[in-house]
């Protein structure tokens, strides 16, 4: 490609990246904070994994031959 067709592609990504729509930092904090709050009880990382519903959990003992 030339140099031109590269700049115009740059152009346009450019504009295409302008006109993506943008919220303030601050208030995407506060949409993640209330989010992480809301779905705290269901959080398998916050309160684990009961035995009965681990899928690892081996079912088997150990079996010697």
């Amino acid at each position: 490609m030339s140099q031109l067709q590269n700049l115009r592609k740059q152009v346009l990504q450019l504009r295409q990246e302008a006109n993506i729509s943008r919220m303030p930092v601050s208030q995407a904090c506060d949409d993640l904070m209330k989010y992480c709050s809301e779905h705290q009880k269901s959080d398998v990382l916050v309160f684990g994994i009961s035995q009965s519903e681990n899928p690892f959990k081996e079912n088997k003992g150990c079996i010697l031959i």
